[in-house]
């Protein structure tokens, strides 16, 4: 169920109260700030993670893969080209360093902190894991962000309600999703609730897909047969609008009695209401929210090229179906050992250290990555909401362990893309050369509603990463 066909299940009180326009919500009129397309589609949040770092000649060479260009009219580097398509959804921050360190060598620690900003532990007891080059570790220390993220709520954020709220927003708070992302150790996993709790990503296509689907409906199809189905969407618009209409009421009543400075904020209401009581007299509409709800084919496929294409398409429904608002996807685990045989090519870690300059190889395998990205970006961005889309709502965040396959943490390729509901201004690529990548965790979380300044414990109070907005 939408998030907006939830809001019309509500008594009046509640919906009032949801909307932030209930009697007991007079006194607070001032710092009402929802808009009407936060009242209309959720924001959500995806990481990525893609395996190793931007290629290098050798252990000496510092590696650059940055755009040139101006802020907002620039050419990408060749590890990233097959974006271009979709270049103006990309903001690009070229030149952060990894805030990642502790136990193990560059790949295990910077696997721990890629999300989480935080320590690799030394092994204990309970937690003993080849760390790379006879190093042990434990797990990471702290969590990562986009648990903060799916934990927390409030206005600008992903969820509304809190996490142990009686009516759920929705099926999961988050998922976690990998394509052959190994066995549990430090080296294959990213994402952390807390110290010393890795969560593990569904690598199954399948069972990810029976797990997320089971009895979602799709927004469009027939369920009943044709005259019975036309007679129940009748209904149901004529009590959503009855919903609608008498919300409108109140809010236009409580308009005459509140000062001039909240006249605007409840007008965006007032809009919001409007525009989602047009949706319901539209085909499809039937009070969804503008949510597009496309369940995917039921997977079927194997090996990993075609594995994480069908985890991309897991990953678009899911969000556009409101399945969860917060997701994760991990391709390959650090010192991957993918063999890329579908495009002519072997061992990708491998590739980094045979003591050849490889930089050739190791591009048409960061190439094939960018062409997955572009695939599941370009699936976001054909999701229509309103009149923006599924990507314009959303933060994809892409990011490696290392900074380059010579084991080095500084510049690190990171892509971010979509717009976050407006929090993100898309279409630039940004200088940030050596500053910490704690200060992108930071505008994460900032952009998904959360007014931080320091995340982890490797670059403290780094605040967060200037001309995003």
């Amino acid at each position: 169920m939408s998030h907006s066909r939830r809001l019309l299940a509500l008594p009046r009180r509640q919906l009032l109260q949801a909307l932030g326009l209930g009697a007991s919500a007079l006194p607070l009129m001032p710092i009402l700030n929802a808009t009407g397309a936060e009242a209309s589609f959720p924001k959500r949040l995806l990481l990525i993670f893609e395996p190793d770092g931007a290629p290098a000649k050798d252990y000496e060479t510092v590696v650059s893969w940055q755009p040139q260009g101006s802020e907002t009219d620039f050419t990408l580097s060749e590890i990233h080209k097959p974006l271009e398509a979709i270049k103006s959804k990309l903001v690009v921050p070229w030149g952060l360093k990894l805030s990642a360190g502790g136990a193990g060598e560059n790949h295990a620690f910077g696997m721990a902190g890629l999300w989480t900003g935080s320590t690799l532990q030394e092994p204990t007891a309970g937690a003993n894991f080849d760390g790379g080059n006879g190093h042990r570790t434990g797990w990471g220390s702290g969590p990562s962000i986009d648990q903060v993220v799916a934990k927390a709520f409030g206005v600008g954020a992903p969820y509304q309600r809190a996490a142990d709220d009686a009516s759920p927003e929705t099926l999961f708070r988050s998922v976690q999703l990998g394509v052959e992302s190994g066995d549990p150790s430090s080296l294959n996993r990213m994402i952390y609730a807390g110290k010393d709790q890795p969560l593990h990503p569904e690598v199954n296509p399948k069972s990810a897909f029976d797990r997320l689907f089971k009895g979602v409906q799709p927004s469009t199809g027939p369920t009943m047969d044709e005259a019975a189905s036309a007679a129940a969407a009748v209904k149901e618009a004529a009590r959503q609008k009855a919903v609608v209409d008498l919300v409108s009421g109140d809010l236009k009543r409580l308009r005459t009695r509140i000062g001039s400075e909240d006249f605007e904020k409840v007008d965006r209401h007032l809009e919001a209401l409007a525009a989602l009581e047009r949706r319901i007299g539209q085909p499809g509409g039937g009070g969804g929210g503008g949510l597009s709800c496309q369940v995917p084919t039921a997977p079927a496929g194997v090996g990993y090229d075609a594995k994480l294409k069908q985890m991309s398409d897991i990953a678009v429904a899911a969000l556009a179906c409101d399945v969860t608002r917060v997701m994760s996807i991990q391709w390959s685990y650090a010192f991957s050992h993918i063999k890329h045989s579908w495009i002519g090519l072997g061992d990708h870690h491998g590739y980094s250290h045979d003591g050849s300059d490889r930089r050739k190889e190791l591009t048409a395998i960061d190439n094939w990555y960018a062409k997955q990205a572009l695939y599941l970006l370009q699936q976001l961005d054909s999701v229509k909401e309103g009149n923006g889309t599924l990507l314009d709502n959303t933060l994809v965040v892409i990011g490696r362990e290392l900074g380059s396959t010579a084991h080095r943490m500084e510049r690190a390729p990171f892509i971010l893309a979509g717009g976050a509901a407006g929090a993100m201004k898309p279409g630039r690529w940004l200088n940030v050369d050596g500053q910490p990548h704690a200060k992108l965790l930071v505008s994460i979380a900032r952009m998904m509603g959360q007014d931080i300044t320091s995340f982890g414990d490797r670059d403290k109070n780094s605040g967060p990463l200037t001309g995003l907005g």
